[in-house]
C-alpha cells in the first residue's frame, strides 16, 4: 500500500505527515469513519485506527499532527461554480439582500468615489425582496450617477440594470430589437427601461474596460482564499476562459495556485475550441479540462427560464429560448468527437426536454457513461423524468438555490408546475445520483449553506417552518455524498478525491464541530478550522 501511494512522486513533493486524534468521516463505504490518517506525499497511504500501523507506512520522522478530536471531512467539491466572477464580487459593490432604497444609497456612495466618467459594476439586487416587486429603471440610477455610467448585475446574473451613461457606451443593438436568447425591457413607448436580460446583456458587457493579467490573477487567488477558508479542495469552473486557464498555468507555476481546479469551458470564451481534447493532471493534478458548458435558456427570477407553458405571474411569456435545435445539436456532436463532457444550463421544462431530445440525437437514446450533465435541472416534466436517468445524466443541482427561489418559485411556476421542481428525492428513488454546487457569486460560496438546504429545504430564517417541498429532503449523508463521492464519480474521479481512503489524494477539511451531529439548522455555521490538499495545509483558521 505504501509504495502504491508514493509511486511517481518527485522527490520534492514527498511528505510524510501523521494526523492523529480525529473524528473522520470518510465517505469511503468500507470504512464509513477513522481516527488516523497518514499522508506520503500528496496521497493518503493509511486510513484508519492503528496509530502504529499508520506510522509504519511513513518515514522515521514524519511531521504529527494531533486533532484533538476535531471533526474531518473530505476535501469538498463544488460541482459548478464560476470563480473569476467570485472573485470580482469579493471586490465588488453588493447589494445583495437590500432594499430599493438602500441600493441605490449604496450605489450613489460608490460613485461618488470614483473620476467622472468611470465604470461602477455592482451585483446582486432582486426585485422579488423589494416592495411592489417591479423591476428598476433608468431613471432612478441616473438620478444617483448621471455621469458615470453604471451596470449592476441581478442576483441571478441572468439580468443586469444599467444607467443612461451605460447604455449610450453600449453596443447600438442594446436599444433595438430583442437578440435571440434576450430581452431589453422596454416602455409602453418602446423606450429602454434599463433592464436587459439574458443574450441582452453582453451588449452592455461588451463595452466595459476588460481586466488585465495582472487584475485577473489577483481576482482569482482573492477568490481561491474564499474557497479554502470553507473546506473547498476542487471546483469545477464552469465557464473558464482561455485567457483564465493560462493565468491558472501560470499561478501554479509559481505555487500560488492551491485547489484543484475543473474547467469547463464556453465556446464563447475559447477560440477554436473545437480543436479541444479533455486534459487531466495538468500542474501536479491541480489543473484539468474536462468539458464543454452550454447555456439554453435563463433563470426563473428574471422569467428567462425556458417553460413548455407560460409563467403563471406573466400570461403569454414562456422564457428565452437560448439555442436553435440545430446549434445544441452540433455542439454536443463536437463534444462527442473531442471526447469532451458536456454541461448544459437547463432551468425551465422546455429547456431539459430540448436537451435530453437532442442527445438522445446525437448519442443514441440508450444509456451512456459520457456522465454529460444538466446543470440546475429545477423544473422537469414528468415524462423527461426517467429518460435522464436512463440516459446516463447526471442532474447538477445548486441546494443552495432554495435559499432564494423559495421566496418567488410558486410565483413563477404555479402551485401545480411547482409540484414537479426541485425534486431531488425523486432523483435518488429512481437509482440515480445528484451533484452540488454553489453557482457563486449567485449564491454564497459557502458549501455549507448548500448542505443545511439540502437537509432542511428551509431559508435561514427557517421557512417555511415545515419545509418546502418537504417531501424531497436530502439525508445528511446524502447531502454530504452531493458534494464528495457522487462529485468525484461525476468528473471520472471516484477513488481519487471526495473519500477518504489509501491511495486517494489528501484532500480534506478539518471542523469546528461534527456536521453529522449538530443541529440541522446549525449546519450553517460550522467553520472550517484547517484545509489540505495533497497533504498541505493551505487554509488555517488559527
Amino acid at each position: 500500500m505504501s509504495s502504491k501511494g508514493s509511486r511517481g512522486l518527485k522527490s520534492r513533493e514527498r511528505a510524510d505527515r501523521l494526523w492523529l486524534g480525529a473524528r473522520a468521516w470518510t465517505m469511503d463505504p468500507a470504512q464509513p469513519q477513522a481516527t488516523v490518517l497518514a499522508s506520503q506525499g500528496a496521497r493518503l497511504v493509511y486510513v484508519g485506527d492503528d496509530p502504529e500501523r499508520a506510522r509504519s507506512l511513513l518515514a522515521r520522522n514524519p511531521e504529527t499532527i494531533d486533532l484533538a478530536g476535531q471533526t474531518i471531512i473530505p476535501g469538498l467539491i463544488d460541482s459548478h461554480a464560476h470563480v473569476l466572477h467570485e472573485g470580482l464580487r469579493l471586490g465588488q459593490l453588493d447589494v445583495r439582500d437590500l432594499g430599493f432604497e438602500e441600493t441605490l444609497a449604496a450605489i450613489a456612495a460608490a460613485v461618488r468615489q470614483l473620476p467622472p466618467g468611470a465604470w461602477l459594476h455592482a451585483r446582486g439586487w432582486d426585485q422579488n425582496i423589494w416592495p411592489g416587486r417591479e423591476w428598476p429603471g433608468l431613471q432612478e440610477l441616473d438620478q444617483v450617477s448621471p455621469q458615470n455610467p453604471v451596470v449592476v448585475d441581478r442576483v441571478d446574473k441572468h439580468s443586469i440594470w444599467v444607467n443612461s451613461q451605460a447604455l449610450a457606451q453600449a453596443d447600438p443593438r442594446a436599444q433595438g430589437p430583442d437578440p435571440p436568447g434576450g430581452e431589453i425591457l422596454r416602455s409602453l413607448s418602446g423606450e429602454p427601461l434599463g433592464v436587459l436580460i439574458g443574450q441582452a446583456m453582453f451588449f452592455v458587457y461588451g463595452a466595459m474596460p476588460p481586466l488585465d493579467g495582472r487584475d485577473r490573477a489577483e481576482t482569482l487567488e482573492l477568490a481561491q482564499a474564499e474557497l479554502l477558508s470553507y473546506g473547498l479542495t476542487t471546483v469545477v469552473d464552469a465557464a473558464t476562459g482561455a485567457v483564465d486557464f493560462a493565468t491558472l498555468v501560470k499561478s501554479r507555476a509559481r505555487g500560488t495556485l492551491k485547489f484543484r481546479w475543473r474547467a469547463y469551458i464556453h465556446q464563447g470564451n475559447w477560440p477554436g475550441w473545437e480543436e479541444l481534447t479533455p486534459l487531466d493532471g495538468l500542474c501536479d493534478h491541480h489543473l484539468a479540462l474536462d468539458g464543454l458548458k452550454i447555456f439554453s435558456d435563463g433563470s426563473l427570477g428574471s422569467r428567462s427560464a425556458w417553460l413548455l407553458a407560460d409563467y403563471a405571474d406573466r400570461p403569454g411569456h414562456q422564457g428565452s429560448r437560448g439555442l436553435a435545435d440545430a446549434e445544441l445539436e452540433r455542439l454536443l456532436t463536437v463534444a462527442r468527437e473531442r471526447r469532451l463532457q458536456v454541461a448544459i444550463h437547463v432551468i425551465g421544462d422546455a429547456a431539459v426536454a430540448q436537451a435530453v431530445a437532442a442527445i438522445a440525437r446525437v448519442l443514441g437514446p440508450g444509456r451512456t457513461d459520457r456522465r454529460w450533465r444538466l446543470e440546475h435541472y429545477q423544473v422537469v416534466a414528468d415524462e423527461d423524468r426517467e429518460r435522464v436517468l436512463a440516459m446516463g445524466l447526471i442532474p447538477s443541482i445548486q441546494s443552495a438555490g432554495l435559499l432564494t427561489d423559495l421566496l418567488m418559485a410558486e410565483d413563477r411556476l404555479g402551485s401545480e408546475r411547482l409540484k414537479r421542481a426541485y425534486a431531488w428525492r425523486d432523483i435518488l428513488d429512481r437509482g440515480g445520483y445528484l451533484i452540488n454546487g454553489s453557482d457563486c457569486p449567485v449564491e454564497s460560496a459557502n458549501p455549507f449553506l448548500g448542505l443545511r438546504a439540502a437537509v432542511t429545504r428551509q431559508n435561514l430564517a427557517g421557512w417555511p417552518p415545515e419545509g418546502f417541498l418537504p417531501a424531497h429532503r436530502l439525508s445528511r449523508w446524502e447531502a454530504l455524498a452531493s458534494y464528495t463521492i457522487w462529485a468525484a464519480q461525476a468528473a471520472f474521479q471516484e477513488g481519487k478525491i471526495g473519500v477518504l481512503r489509501p491511495g486517494a489524494w489528501a484532500d480534506f477539511a478539518v471542523l469546528d464541530q461534527d456536521y453529522f451531529a449538530c443541529p440541522a439548522e446549525a449546519i450553517q455555521d460550522i467553520q472550517v478550522l484547517r484545509t489540505v490538499v495533497g497533504g498541505e495545509t493551505v487554509f488555517s483558521r488559527e
